[in-house]
């Protein structure tokens, strides 16, 4: 069973679909009409409504109306110019039958009429709408007269034989969504109106090659990669065992175009806010996630998946967007890379340039300070019931490029946006956008939510030894291990890129101190506790490791010191989730080392498959810490190590002329390294182009 806050999800098609039910009793019956009493109409929130236009309008104090006169003008066919607008707005990739187009550059139609037009007596109207209660004051509804076409749009006119050539140009801030078209030609006693017709249906993106619009990206390298590009890959693992996973976004796959915009009014967005790609990029990451708004993907780190899709069996974004568009219900089950995933998708399609990045040791601070505070207790164990901050292995938002009016010149460019429910903002459980400047300059005072993004990526691990009565005293301090090492995909390329930089300064540095003194001015607490130096170095070793395999784990204790050190060392390994959570503990070792002045003696500790395989979970790694005492001075050193056990790999092996019309074939081979039989094998397999969804299971 399924649990999203107070509902329930049930199975009843596939194993990706589910009926939910809600488990509370049934709340008082709401008005009819919410927005009566402080708004005279709705607030339009989707540009699947479409307002029931007349195609013929009366003008006021007109005779009745009687047979039109052969010389009226009339429409006979609208061309939307299909092919060539597509190519000059790069939508030609979107497998749509309708017409896609930019904001602020020019798309091209042609009008037939029943005669030539004459703009001296011919009074013809285009009208674009978008939403149920379409507005010209809420941008809603675009009225362009052919003969004088005023306004934020504009439109030249080429009369050409019986018809007009028209370029028109939605303004660089124009609501994204689906516009209806109409063409209105007035008499003298009446308004004629081309009938409602879907072929006509215009959506209108946001346009990265366009220096008005707030997504502007002025490189064409990146914006055919942060835009165009519908393959990525996503880096997990930790920071020094970097592992790699393909993604299909699919941004173009049929049907994804119409689920990406049902995403967006199921936001509830105002269609007028839809002009504003801060107030998009917002919106869009609470609706990802169902947490309380009956979004997109369920999240679940509990390693139990029947009732859905284990997180790691996706391989793109296109079947959780069409599940959730045809079904109107959330989907099961994501963690942080399917949710990046999934909003990535939805902005590259809705024009706006993003990327997927990676934060090794990735800070989950629940006190809302600059600290993550890891207790142990009087004899060097880790203290689970006190230690409620956790450290991912790694996290995965979204960085999305806009302008920033709302904040300062320079904090512009790329945003951070999280979909993954981790703490509310404004009541909903969302993050973004924060400028990635204003968290390298410090900066917490700017929207939205920068105190948390800033503790993502540069908290202080504090380690606390717990006292009597409640009491706590600080026994080490990390300033470097959070935010260790930022990825993202490199541009035309599957290698990864590094831009810890654009995060922060190198640690140690002048300017990273500084960038953290003025995080404090804005309140962000840090623990400035006096320490005394400890001559002492302590450093876990771990080779690279395949998952059931035995290993050997060096512990390695250097004296700096002139003195001879007794040391006390206890040493714990437990399976973690990727999130830093513990599963079980399988592993404790105590020992003690006597050492001799500057020496340095290494403690081997045999780790064994099978005292960690049975406490084994979805992408579980193992986390060794290590608590010294000396006794001698009666000071405390702590290291923690996360090794990362690798599975093997798939291998794919092509057959068949791999040439652009010939038909090829895809063999997938994986080698059963384990000693077990495995059970419930998935295999799902998607790619580009006509490459659909395939999944097959083995029994």
């Amino acid at each position: 069973m399924c649990l999203d806050q107070n509902r329930v999800l049930v199975s009843f098609r596939t194993p990706f679909v589910y009926a939910m039910a809600n488990t509370q009793p049934k709340s008082l019956p709401g008005p009819s009409m919410p927005y009566r009493g402080r708004f005279n109409a709705p607030i339009g929130t989707s540009d699947a409504e479409v307002e029931d236009f007349p195609e013929l309008e009366l003008f006021e104090g007109a005779v009745p109306r009687g047979p039109m006169y052969q010389d009226n003008l009339e429409v006979k066919y609208i061309d939307l110019n299909m092919k060539q607008n597509k190519q000059v707005h790069h939508t030609s990739m979107f497998e749509y039958d309708g017409l896609i187009v930019r904001r602020g550059d020019p798309f091209t139609m042609n009008i037939t009429f029943s005669r030539a037009y004459n703009p001296s007596t011919d009074v013809v109207t285009l009208e674009f709408t978008i939403g149920g209660q379409s507005h010209s004051d809420k941008n809603t509804y675009v009225a362009l007269k052919l003969n004088n076409p005023n306004g934020k749009w504009q439109c030249q006119v080429r009369p050409q034989g019986n018809g007009v050539d028209l370029s028109i140009v939605p303004p660089a801030d124009c609501i994204v969504g689906k516009f209806c078209t109409y063409v209105t030609v007035e008499t003298n006693s009446l308004k004629k109106r081309t009938p409602r017709d879907p072929n006509t249906d215009i959506y209108i993106l946001f346009n990265a090659w366009c220096r008005n619009d707030d997504v502007f990206l002025d490189s064409d390298s990146q914006r055919q990669e942060y835009v165009l590009n519908d393959l990525g890959m996503f880096y997990n693992g930790t920071c020094d065992n970097v592992s790699s996973r393909p993604w299909n976004y699919g941004q173009h796959k049929r049907g994804v175009l119409d689920a990406c915009f049902f995403v967006m009014n199921k936001s509830g967005i105002p269609l007028e806010d839809r002009k504003d790609v801060v107030r998009v990029s917002r919106r869009a990451s609470a609706i990802i996630n169902s947490q309380d708004d009956y979004g997109v993907l369920v999240g679940n780190w509990s390693g139990e998946y029947d009732m859905g899709a284990s997180p790691t069996s996706w391989t793109g974004s296109v079947q959780i967007l069409l599940s959730y568009a045809n079904n109107s219900t959330p989907v099961c089950f994501a963690q942080c890379w399917v949710y990046a995933g999934v909003l990535n998708t939805v902005f590259r399609c809705l024009g706006i340039p993003s990327r997927v990045i990676t934060n090794y040791n990735s800070a989950h601070d629940n006190n809302g300070n600059l600290m993550t505070d890891i207790f142990v207790d009087e004899n060097g164990n880790m203290d689970r019931k006190f230690t409620r901050d956790s450290v991912w292995n790694y996290h995965c938002w979204v960085e999305a490029y806009m302008r920033r009016r709302d904040l300062p010149d320079g904090y512009g460019g790329w945003q951070v946006v999280d979909a993954t429910p981790q703490e509310t903002s404004d009541g909903l459980f969302r993050c973004g956008p924060t400028s990635v400047e204003a968290i390298k300059a410090g900066d917490m005072c700017f929207p939205y939510d920068a105190p948390f993004v800033f503790a993502e990526v540069n908290s202080d691990i504090v380690f606390r030894k717990r006292l009597d009565y409640g009491r706590d005293e600080v026994v080490q301090r990390d300033t470097t291990y959070i935010g260790k090492l930022m990825l993202t995909k490199a541009i035309d390329s599957y290698l990864a890129q590094d831009i810890t930089h654009t995060y922060k300064h190198p640690e140690g540095s002048s300017a990273n101190a500084a960038t953290m003194e003025r995080a404090t001015t804005f309140g962000c607490a840090r623990d400035r506790s006096a320490l005394q130096p400890v001559d002492m170095e302590l450093e876990i070793i771990a080779p690279a490791v395949q998952l059931g395999q035995n290993f050997n784990l060096k512990v390695v204790l250097k004296n700096k010191m002139t003195e001879h050190q007794t040391v006390e060392l206890t040493l714990t390994g437990s399976v973690i989730y990727y999130t830093g959570v513990n599963n079980a503990d399988f592993k404790m070792e105590r020992q003690t080392v006597s050492l001799g002045p500057m020496m340095t003696e290494e403690v081997a500790v045999k780790i064994l498959a099978n005292d960690y395989m049975k406490y084994m979970v979805d992408q579980g790694s193992l986390n060794f810490s290590c608590v010294c005492k000396f006794l001698e001075s009666g000071q405390s050193l702590v290291a923690v190590k996360v090794v990362r056990l690798e599975v093997p790999l798939l291998s794919l092996k092509l057959g068949g002329q791999v040439r652009v019309g010939h038909d090829m074939s895809i063999t997938m081979i994986f080698n059963n390294m384990f000693n077990v039989v495995l059970k419930k094998v998935l295999l799902q397999m998607e790619g580009p182009g006509d490459m659909g969804f395939r999944l097959k299971r083995y029994k």
